[in-house]
């Protein structure tokens, strides 16, 4: 007897995207195959909307914020930088939209915040997924399909929350997401030492040799140099929203680095052999628990 697959049950039928860059257009390309559901999408790149306006799948493309929040939707999904998020949020507030809303920002503190004094039915997502890249050209469905997806519904949202984070772990599930679930603070404190300041000290080295050697040393630099100092050449407008949206995580956070580098420098000044394996044995024992990425 021949099985047939029947397509998926959709939690939501009708999906606005707000966003179509790196995590915005993989989302999109994404749930595409889902034919059972309208997406709707805004952007305001010129070159993004000419480029989303070919997909046939896409039931309404716009450059308006306005338009975007008077669309009959199941689910607002914001895929904008962190301050264009709230921002957006702030409007859907005002505006009482009735839809639920949802977003793939990397803090969830203060996103979470504005929807409740916003009087938005809101949980906050984060797929761990990205590049050194941005844009709707380097996106791709494979770059979110199967990653870890972590949901930071709020503590006292009540049934609606409750309802709305199961449907965003089934939609996210239905990409074959690894779902888990935190709290807000939890998660910007977690992704501030895994996330947000690895990017700052990748920066950071980068920065000592720019200012030591310039672009001269570009052509000498091998495997180690480029590995890690990979993020930092990310989008530094994106990483300034993020760094100061989880500000007083990544204080203390840098706080404990410079402790680390301070106590290498003085075991060097010392040559103090002992003092040095003392400090880099646990951190690379540590360090080699990290299984490679799936």
């Amino acid at each position: 007897m021949v099985k047939i697959k029947l397509p998926p049950k959709l939690p939501f039928k009708r999906v606005g995207l707000a966003g179509l860059g790196l995590i915005g257009g993989s989302l999109a390309k994404a749930l595409l195959p889902f034919g059972g559901m309208e997406l709707r999408v805004f952007d305001r790149d010129p070159q993004t909307l000419a480029a989303a306006r070919k997909v046939r799948r896409f039931a309404a493309v716009t450059d308006d914020p306005e338009v975007f929040i008077d669309w009959p939707l199941d689910l607002a999904y914001l895929c904008l930088p962190v301050r264009r998020n709230l921002e957006l949020l702030e409007m859907i507030g005002r505006r009482g939209a009735p839809y639920p809303v949802t977003d793939a920002g990397s803090t969830k503190g203060p996103i979470t915040a504005l929807a409740r004094s916003a009087g938005v039915n809101f949980c906050g997502g984060h797929p761990i997924a990205g590049r050194e890249v941005s844009g709707y050209d380097h996106s791709s469905a494979d770059l979110v399909r199967g990653c870890l997806f972590i949901l930071t519904p709020p503590e006292e949202g009540g049934p609606a929350a409750e309802e709305l984070t199961a449907k965003l772990r089934a939609l996210h599930e239905l990409l074959d997401c690894r779902v888990r679930v935190m709290p807000a603070a939890a998660h910007d404190r977690l992704y501030g030492l895994v996330s947000h300041l690895p990017y700052l000290a990748a920066a950071a080295l980068a920065g000592v040799a720019l200012k030591h050697g310039g672009e001269a040393v570009l052509p000498w630099a091998g495997s180690g140099f480029r590995d890690s100092t990979r993020v930092g050449a990310s989008d530094p407008a994106k990483w300034v929203e993020i760094a100061l949206d989880n500000a007083d995580n990544l204080a203390e956070d840098i706080g404990a680095l410079l402790e680390i580098l301070q106590s290498v420098r003085q075991n060097l000044r010392g040559r103090d052999a002992r003092g040095l394996l003392d400090i880099l044995e646990p951190i690379s024992a540590f360090r080699k628990k990290l299984k490679p990425s799936p």
